[in-house]
C-alpha cells in the first residue's frame, strides 16, 4: 500500500544517505589532504611487538595435538615420535588428480595423495606399496587405450606411473634431461610382502609427509609462493588442512648438481635456503616446530635401541607441485611478454586468503583488522637485492607527510628483511596501504588485512626476452597480485617515480583509497 505524504516526509532513506555522505566528506576534508607548504619532521611511531606475547597467544590458539617424545615411542624421525609396527599386506591407496592426457608432459599438472607413504632411510627415497591383486587390471588396460583408472592406481598401466613434479618449475631450466625433466618423479613402487608382515616405524596418524624440491627457497617470495603455497593447496585439495602436522622434507635431486638458482646449485645457495627456511618455517608449522626442515640427504632418525626397520611410514603423503605454484608450469613470473598471455590464478582469491589465514593462525596472529584513522601507510625499504628494484622511498614519504594530517594518516618505513618474522606479519596485518618494489620482498604484502591496498613499483622497461633486455614492462608476480581478491593492487612505474606528476598522482591515489574505506563504513549503516 502506498504511504501517505506525511509518512514519506517523516523518513526518507535518500536524505539520510546524503547527510551521511556529507558528514563523511567533512571528516575527510578536515583530516585528509592538507598540502602544507613546509615539511614537518616527525618521529615515526614504530609499533613494537612483544614476540613472547604472540608466542603465548599461538600456544593457546594452536589446536594441533603434538606428541613430544611420549614414553611409549621407540624413537623420533625429524623430531616426530615413531613406534615400531608390523602390518600384514600393507597397501598404499593413491588418489592422483590433474591428468590432462598430454603424453609426456601431464606429470607437470598432476598431484597425488597417498594413504600409507614411507621413507626408506637406507636408500634415502620415498616408497609406496602395491598389492598383488592390482596387477590383474593392467593386462586389460594395456589393450584398452581409452580406459582411464589413473586416479586410484599407482600405475595406470604396466609401463606408466602417475609421475608428478617434485617442485615448482622454472622454464629457464630448459626441457632437456638435465633441466626441468629432472623434476618428474614418483615414489618407488614395491610389492607388498607375500610371506609375512611388513616391519616399519609408524608416525602419528595426523602427520602428513611432503617431499618437495625447492625452486629457489633463498628468495622469500619463491619460498612462500612456490614452496609453501603448493603445500597448503595440496592439504586443502585432499581435505587434510584441519589438525594435520606437516613433515616437510626438501628433496635433493639424485645423479647430478642442483638446478640453476635452486637450493643445491651452490654451497651459498644451500646456506641461504637453510637460513630462509628456518626463518619462515613457523608460517607452516607454528612458532615452535618440533623439527627443522630437513632434506632427504640429511634427516634425523633417532632410535632408543637397535634399528628393526629402515622404513618410516606416515598415514598420509602428498606430492606434485608443478601446477600449484603461483605461476604454474607454463610461464615465468612476468619477465617475458609471453607471461602475460596466460593467467594462472584467476578465481584463486579466496584460496589465497585462506592460505594467508592458515599461515597467520600458525603463529597466533589475529586474522581480522578494522581500518580506522589514523590510517597506516607502510613503505617496504630495500626489499630487493637487485639494484634497480632496491628503491629509495624518502621522497614519497616526505610528500605524503606534507599532504596528510597526522591524525588521518601515519607514514612508516621498515627494512623488513632485518625484522623478525612475527613482527613483519604483525605490521602488515595492521596496515591500510603498503608500498613496495616488486620481487620476492613484496611477499609481506600477502599478510595485509582485507580491504587494504598495495602499491607496487615496477620496471616499465625491465622485461627480458631470451636472456636479453626487451624494453617491455616487468610487473613481477602480476598474476598472483592481480587475483588477490582481498586486496586492491596498483602498479606504479619506477622510472618516473620522482617526477612531480607521479608524486602528485601518488597523493591522489592514497586519498582515493582512503575515501573508499570511509565510504564503505558509511554504507554499512544504510544496508541490512
Amino acid at each position: 500500500m502506498r504511504s501517505s505524504p506525511k509518512q514519506e516526509s517523516s523518513f526518507n532513506p535518500m536524505i539520510l544517505f546524503g547527510v551521511g555522505l556529507f558528514l563523511a566528506q567533512i571528516v575527510i576534508f578536515n583530516l585528509g589532504v592538507t598540502f602544507v607548504s613546509t615539511i614537518e619532521e616527525s618521529t615515526i611511531n614504530i609499533h613494537q611487538v612483544s614476540i613472547d606475547a604472540f608466542q603465548e597467544i599461538s600456544r593457546k590458539n594452536h589446536t594441533k595435538k603434538r606428541l613430544q617424545n611420549p614414553s611409549f615411542a621407540d624413537g623420533t624421525f625429524n623430531g616426530f615420535p615413531i613406534q615400531f609396527k608390523e602390518r600384514v599386506e600393507p597397501q598404499t591407496l593413491p588418489h592422483c588428480v590433474g591428468e590432462d592426457y598430454q603424453e609426456g608432459v601431464s606429470w607437470k599438472e598432476k598431484s597425488c595423495h597417498f594413504e600409507f607413504f614411507c621413507f626408506d632411510t637406507s636408500i634415502k627415497e620415498f616408497v609406496v606399496y602395491q598389492s598383488f591383486g592390482e596387477e590383474n587390471i593392467y593386462h586389460l588396460i594395456d589393450t584398452r587405450p581409452f580406459v582411464d583408472v589413473s586416479q586410484s592406481y599407482l600405475q595406470p598401466s604396466h609401463n606408466r606411473t602417475n609421475s608428478v613434479s617434485l617442485g615448482g618449475i622454472n622454464l629457464k631450466w630448459g626441457l632437456k634431461e638435465d633441466g626441468i625433466q629432472r623434476l618428474e618423479w614418483f615414489p618407488e613402487i614395491r610389492q607388498a610382502p607375500s610371506n609375512g608382515p611388513l616391519s616399519f616405524y609408524e608416525l602419528p596418524s595426523n602427520v602428513v609427509m611432503v617431499p618437495f624440491h625447492s625452486m629457489h627457497g633463498a628468495n622469500p617470495g619463491h619460498l612462500v609462493w612456490d614452496d609453501f603455497l603448493p603445500v597448503h593447496t595440496l592439504l586443502t585439495m585432499f581435505q587434510l588442512e584441519t589438525n594435520s602436522e606437516l613433515l616437510m622434507m626438501r628433496y635433493v635431486l639424485k645423479d647430478g648438481l642442483g638446478l640453476w638458482a635452486s637450493c643445491d646449485w651452490k654451497d651459498d645457495n644451500h646456506e641461504a635456503c637453510a637460513k630462509m627456511h628456518k626463518k619462515f618455517l613457523p608460517l607452516m608449522m607454528g612458532p615452535e616446530p618440533i623439527h627443522d626442515l630437513t632434506t632427504t640427504e640429511d634427516f634425523k632418525f633417532d632410535l632408543k635401541g637397535d634399528a628393526k626397520s629402515n622404513l618410516v611410514c606416515a598415514r598420509h603423503g602428498l606430492a606434485g607441485f608443478g601446477a600449484l605454484t603461483d605461476h604454474g608450469p607454463k610461464k615465468l613470473h612476468g619477465w617475458e611478454d609471453a607471461d602475460y598471455k596466460i593467467m594462472h590464478n584467476h578465481g584463486r582469491g579466496g584460496m589465497l586468503y585462506e592460505f594467508r589465514n592458515f599461515m597467520m593462525s600458525n603463529i597466533g596472529m589475529p586474522l581480522e583488522y578494522t581500518h580506522t584513522p589514523p590510517f597506516r601507510i607502510v613503505f617496504s625499504e630495500k626489499s630487493s637485492e637487485n639494484e634497480m628494484r632496491n628503491l629509495d622511498f624518502r621522497r614519497q614519504q616526505e610528500v605524503l607527510r606534507k599532504s596528510f594530517n597526522p591524525m588521518y594518516v601515519t607514514v612508516e618505513s621498515y627494512v623488513f628483511k632485518d625484522i623478525p618474522l612475527t613482527q613483519q606479519v604483525e605490521i602488515a596485518s595492521k596496515t591500510t596501504i603498503y608500498v613496495s618494489g616488486v620481487g620476492g620482498g613484496a611477499v609481506t604484502a600477502m599478510f595485509l588485512p582485507r580491504g587494504a591496498s598495495v602499491f607496487l613499483y615496477f620496471l616499465e622497461t625491465g622485461g627480458v626476452e631470451g636472456g636479453r633486455d626487451s624494453g617491455k614492462p616487468a610487473r613481477l608476480d602480476w598474476d598472483l597480485f592481480n587475483n588477490m581478491g582481498y586486496l586492491k593492487v596498483h602498479w606504479l612505474p619506477r622510472g618516473s617515480m620522482y617526477k612531480e606528476q607521479d608524486l602528485r598522482s601518488l597523493v591522489y591515489l592514497v586519498q582515493h583509497e582512503l575515501d573508499a574505506l570511509m565510504r564503505e563504513r558509511s554504507y554499512d549503516k544504510f544496508f541490512f
